[in-house]
């Protein structure tokens, strides 16, 4: 990066921007807490050995082959009474509730527990009815199959 060109393009915005944009914008600790907040890069624990707020649950493969799109989900400690899969074209929405397996206070807790939700991006739209799920060993194993299985060559006019 040219640190001078954008130097020059800071002091020209200045000129249209009041207030005191920039120093905040610069500032090393706001840009360090919105790296945080913003720039999550996987799994992480706060300082007592705690998954912080930030990770993502649960832990997604997609795969394609030349006939279906297959998703796995790791979802240990949860039965499949408790998970919820839904779909509208790519978007895939896992839903699920677990309860503790063992009482006391957690000394050291990596295990997500508890209620998560998250909406998956799928590579091609999938069809409520074509989907096939499968909860075996804590692993959700969701299939179905290409719609689009080669691209179509469009006539130009």
């Amino acid at each position: 990066m040219d640190f001078e060109k954008l130097k020059q393009w800071m002091e020209l915005a200045q000129k249209y921007q009041s207030g005191d944009f920039w120093n905040g914008m610069l500032d090393q600790s706001s840009f360090s807490q919105f790296m945080k907040e913003n720039m999550d890069m996987g799994p992480s624990s706060d300082a007592k050995g705690q998954p912080s707020s930030r990770t993502v649950y649960p832990n997604i493969d997609i795969y394609m082959t030349d006939s279906e799109v297959i998703v796995l989900a790791d979802l240990a400690g949860y039965a499949k009474e408790d998970i919820q899969v839904s779909v509208s074209g790519n978007k895939l929405l896992l839903k699920g509730m677990s309860t503790p397996i063992v009482g006391g206070q957690p000394i050291l807790q990596e295990r997500n527990q508890g209620q998560f939700q998250r909406v998956i991006e799928l590579p091609e739209p999938a069809d409520t009815n074509q989907i096939r799920a499968k909860f075996q060993n804590g692993l959700l194993t969701l299939t179905y199959k290409r719609i689009y299985l080669q691209e179509e060559r469009v006539t130009i006019e």
